[in-house]
């Protein structure tokens, strides 16, 4: 046998050094998906603890189901509007027009995905989307970032609308909460109006002697990668018209995801007792449990809504944690379970519809010469 030369030495290393490099992202990966079950069985726990579990199921028996059909719609077309603005987003990416339905129903697939494996879903929805229209991953991920930090905006946004109709108790305690609010609201528009110029700002930054002076170059790297991809990302916004179209969509988003909880407060007969702008509040309470990585906002979503029902409007626990209960189920496992199901199958039939319409590949007919 041959001995080893160093290229081969290097090659090896090289190999092993992308094995284990796997491995712990395969383990960093698993820990977290346990982390993310831990966090949503905690506060499940949380939620029902020392819980009247009759009282609770007689709380849930009181909904009108006729309610319900209006929640299924609203919590479509806010899925509907959600993927309308991400086609918008996605124009630099395809040379072509990226089809609303694949886009809605990538929406949906990462939803549905989200209820078992906690983040699982934005791999769901990239994985579809390129699939379906032919997109590298390297420039749908950023538009997905992007995607991201306009809810984030519009929900610090909507955190620091929402406290000035907090209980008194809470603002004459806390004084600082309206004029924190303020600044947060307005921060966070600012923030929105300065996503263009983003990656320009960090590709300045990291130019500056000192920071290349300061930071180790595996900081410098991962920050110039977060500077392309908001300058991949944000593409769209160079658009005169995407800013009101992206606007309108994001209001439109948080309307229809706002309306879902009301429509469960008049199913359950609260709305003499919850005000709509009360049933803001707890929303928006409740929107912060989505950033929480459990599987699908479970417990998060339980224990928050059922507090901020309790703290803002005065409603008893049980009932409280049967609303909870009832929007979560039906808002976050059915509607998107039921709409990622037909998705699947209507893509599954399109598909194998083309592959039936698509001609058989001619086959060369051997000339006498090739036959001899």
């Amino acid at each position: 046998m041959g001995r080893r030369g160093p290229r081969d030495t290097h090659d090896s290393r090289q190999h092993g050094a992308n094995v284990n490099g796997k491995q712990s992202t395969a383990k960093s990966g698993l820990w977290k998906q346990l982390a993310g079950i831990a966090a949503a069985i905690l506060l499940l726990w949380l939620a029902f603890r020392g819980m009247d579990m009759q009282q609770f199921m007689l709380q849930i028996k009181r909904i009108q189901p006729l309610l319900i059909l209006p929640l299924f719609i609203s919590a479509l077309v806010s899925h509907f509007l959600r993927a309308l603005r991400w086609v918008i987003l996605l124009r630099p990416v395809s040379e072509k027009p990226v089809s609303l339905w694949n886009s809605f129903c990538a929406v949906m697939i990462g939803y549905a995905v989200n209820l078992a494996i906690p983040r699982g879903g934005e791999v769901a929805r990239l994985v579809s989307i390129s699939r379906t229209e032919n997109l590298p991953w390297a420039g749908v991920l950023p538009t997905m970032f992007i995607d991201r930090l306009i809810d984030i905006a519009v929900l610090a946004i909507l955190l620091g609308f929402t406290l000035i109709f907090f209980p008194t108790s809470a603002t004459s305690s806390l004084p600082w909460l309206v004029p924190g609010g303020v600044m947060l609201s307005i921060s966070a528009v600012l923030g929105l109006f300065a996503l263009p110029k983003m990656a320009d700002l960090i590709s300045w930054l990291v130019d500056r002697q000192w920071t290349k002076s300061h930071l180790p170059a595996r900081i410098l790297e991962a920050i110039a990668r977060l500077s392309e991809q908001f300058h991949t990302g944000t593409q769209s916004l160079s658009s005169p018209g995407a800013y009101p179209a992206i606007t309108a969509l994001s209001v439109g988003i948080w309307f229809f995801y706002w309306l879902n909880y009301y429509i469960m407060i008049w199913a359950f007969g609260l709305q003499q007792v919850v005000s709509p702008a009360q049933c803001l509040v707890v929303f928006t309470i409740g929107s912060v449990g989505v950033l929480v990585p459990t599987p699908g906002s479970i417990g998060s979503m339980h224990f928050l809504v059922s507090q901020g029902l309790v703290m803002v409007s005065g409603v008893h626990r049980e009932l409280a944690l049967a609303f909870a209960t009832v929007l979560h189920m039906f808002s976050f496992v059915v509607v998107n379970c039921l709409g990622a199901a037909v998705c699947v199958a209507i893509q599954s039939s399109r598909n194998k519809g083309r592959l039936l319409l698509s001609p058989e590949p001619d086959h060369a007919v051997p000339q006498p010469d090739e036959a001899r």
